[in-house]
């Protein structure tokens, strides 16, 4: 997957603790929290102090040994506040912007991104197919029919926009599994969605409990997925794993490293 490339450096220092941004050569990580702090959204470590009750972001309280009391915010709650946009990746579908009133502050305040996970079934091999999409969407509208539009949208392009995917008649079409709902109407911003770490783990528990990607076992294989929906190595695995347990319970234990 593109986005375990995209964080190598950062997840050994997230996972252990307080040397989160001090230490360890967490340059990707680092650069995602200076970032989003910019930004004015949250930052990868205020994620995972949410699902870990941490307080790694508190850099003042690590000096004063004093921490600041956090808010009251039960984790695996959905963010149902706006912000939206795209950028190209495997697993995501294109995003339409809403229409009405384009450029106005009223208009900005109803964007939003929704994240999906998905399944399609192969009959002629009997086994799935698991993945994940997002789309920009109107935080006003209902979410459950624009998670059924992105997955549908995500559908149509399987055929046409990337390599080891489904393809060929005997393809189902795409059902909704889960969806969330971020605010990174950026896509770029999308690892200060804790949304967004749900659905990367739960589509990783989906491939394994249909028998995992093939890229972990050896013939005869059990699934559709050729690779895993979150490497191995990847260093934010096991936050990903947690978030999504944390809303939908455990489908699979964590296969990662």
């Amino acid at each position: 997957m593109a986005d375990a490339g995209a964080v190598a450096a950062t997840g050994k220092a997230l996972v252990t603790g307080g040397a989160v941004l001090a230490a360890g050569g967490s340059v990707v990580l680092v650069c995602l929290t200076v970032k989003a702090g910019l930004d004015g959204v949250r930052t990868p470590v205020d994620i995972a102090d949410t699902f870990y009750g941490t307080h790694f972001g508190d850099l003042q309280g690590w000096v004063q040994g004093c921490y600041a009391p956090k808010a009251t915010v039960r984790p695996g709650t959905p963010a149902r506040t706006p912000e939206v946009d795209r950028v190209s990746e495997p697993h995501t579908s294109p995003a339409p912007r809403p229409t009405s009133e384009a450029g106005s502050d009223r208009d900005k305040k109803s964007w939003g991104r929704l994240y999906a996970t998905y399944t399609k079934l192969n009959l002629k091999t009997g086994w799935y197919y698991s993945g994940r999409t997002s789309m920009v969407i109107d935080l006003n509208k209902p979410l459950e029919a624009q998670a059924e539009q992105a997955v549908d949208t995500r559908d149509s392009n399987h055929h046409i926009d990337e390599t080891n995917e489904p393809r060929g008649p005997g393809f189902l079409p795409a059902v909704l599994d889960k969806f969330d709902v971020g605010t990174a109407v950026d896509y770029a911003k999308r690892y200060s969605d804790a949304a967004y770490w749900r659905i990367r783990g739960r589509e990783q528990q989906l491939i394994d409990s249909f028998g995992g990607a093939r890229s972990d076992t050896r013939e005869p294989y059990r699934t559709e997925n050729v690779n895993r929906g979150v490497a191995k190595d990847n260093p934010l695995g096991r936050l990903f794993h947690d978030a999504a347990t944390k809303l939908w319970g455990q489908l699979y234990p964590y296969t990662g490293e």
